[in-house]
């Protein structure tokens, strides 16, 4: 009888299935240089969604403070409509309609927000240029006076 050839079922040297310790560095090194790059990158997509969101808030509470400045409300009455909408800490400035306003003329509101960021994204995006505008959201809403 022939006995079957066991050379091809040996296992390896034990050597040949572990990594070498310098790869296991290697790893650890990589892996420390790439995380902080890797959550500046998502914290920075988190706080680009936030201004987002904010910049939608407060385009929608000056679109509703220009319709109210519209059906002539008051100043307290606008003011507080944007506030209720985009939150307290908004600046509002606004042009009324008057009496005396025809169909032609324009009832303004514009406010302001400051936006604070979770991540120093936007001091890093300050060595590409100026920044300043970016914290501070800006939106302005206008309607035709009904008249």
């Amino acid at each position: 009888m022939r006995t079957a050839s066991r050379s091809h079922l040996r296992p390896e040297p034990r050597a040949a299935h572990r990594p070498a310790r310098v790869e296991e560095g290697a790893a650890a090194v990589e892996f420390a240089i790439v995380l902080p790059l890797m959550l500046l990158l998502v914290f920075g997509v988190i706080d680009f969604g936030r201004a987002l969101q904010q910049q939608t808030l407060l385009s929608a509470a000056v679109r509703e403070g220009a319709r109210t400045a519209a059906l002539n409300g008051s100043p307290a009455t606008i003011q507080a409509r944007v506030r209720g909408m985009a939150g307290t800490n908004a600046t509002v400035t606004s042009t009324l309609c008057t009496s005396s306003s025809t169909t032609t003329a324009d009832a303004t509101v514009t406010a302001s927000q400051p936006f604070t960021a979770v991540t120093p994204i936007f001091v890093f995006m300050a060595m590409f240029g100026p920044s300043s505008s970016i914290t501070t959201l800006t939106a302005t809403g206008v309607m035709s006076c009904t008249g």
